[in-house]
């Protein structure tokens, strides 16, 4: 058995001495429940805005990703949807990784991140390669900010597909008050794994996350589990580079094509301001 403080240690050093982790991420999300825990935390919402438009705005906004294959795009649509998405996962830390979804692939190489398709990638720059543009898998392999941020039970043994794990239950320091601002640490984690109320099993050798709970009001919000696990397997460096033979594109020619698709014309707009990116796209819509 392990005292909270000993977990704490062990999460904050996550992912340990790990070398390379495959797996498979799957994530659950109920539309209603997921918005309910963003309005109550005061925190913004992934996906939501304008689509396509959104997300390049608030990309360039401040800095976050599309989040890959997690968390679906909350709107006042059907309140009782939900979401599922698998997708297989290559990670070497600390910032190696690919993602590839159903129609989606994410990859970076530690310096460059390139998103979008098999046939076509959208190329970003080194302030977008960390794993923490990864959406939840970077909050699984690094979730110390978010164990700090929870009042959490005392660790119970368990398992996971055979590896041992700790057990906790938790809820936010910050719950009932306004939730931390950008850049605070554990904002990206509560934000990819989102719940009032949190239940997360840790891997007791490297202190990732195998698994995470959501609830709000007794009721399930969202959940996070990685399986088909293979710790310090053999992976070809060529894993994180786009496919070979797809077309690549910079985002400054992403927004561009889309601006004009719009009808804006994109000289008119200074591509590096996300002001002038979100108004231009929130016309063009």
């Amino acid at each position: 058995m392990v005292t909270r403080g000993e977990l704490l240690a062990l999460v904050d050093g996550a992912p340990g001495r790990l070398r390379t982790l495959q797996a498979a991420l799957t994530t659950w999300t109920h539309r209603g429940r997921v918005a309910e825990v963003h309005r109550r935390t005061d925190m913004p919402v992934p996906g939501q805005g304008d689509d396509l438009a959104g997300e390049l705005a608030a990309d360039l906004d401040d800095g976050n990703s599309p989040g890959g294959p997690g968390l679906a795009a909350v709107s006042d649509e059907d309140p009782q949807a939900e979401s599922v998405a698998t997708s297989y996962v290559v990670v070497a830390p600390p910032d190696r990784w690919r993602l590839v979804g159903r129609g989606y692939l994410a990859v970076s190489d530690g310096r460059r991140n390139w998103v979008g398709t098999s046939t076509l990638v959208t190329e970003r720059d080194s302030t977008r390669a960390s794993i923490s543009d990864a959406g939840q898998i970077g909050s699984c392999l690094y979730p110390g900010p978010m164990l700090r941020n929870l009042t959490f039970t005392m660790p119970a043994a368990a398992d996971i597909e055979g590896r041992p794990c700790w057990f906790v239950t938790g809820v936010p320091r910050t719950a009932g008050r306004k939730a931390p601002p950008r850049g605070a640490a554990g904002w990206r984690s509560h934000r990819d794994l989102v719940g009032i109320d949190h239940a997360l099993w840790f891997d007791a050798t490297t202190g990732i996350i195998l698994r995470h709970e959501g609830s709000i009001d007794g009721e399930p919000a969202s959940s996070t589990s990685l399986t088909d696990l293979v710790f310090d397997g053999t992976i070809d460096s060529a894993e994180f580079r786009p496919p070979p033979g797809a077309v690549v594109r910079s985002r400054h020619e992403l927004l561009r094509d889309h601006l004009s698709s719009l009808g804006v014309d994109p000289d008119t707009v200074d591509l590096d301001d996300p002001v002038q990116v979100r108004e231009a796209l929130r016309q063009g819509g």
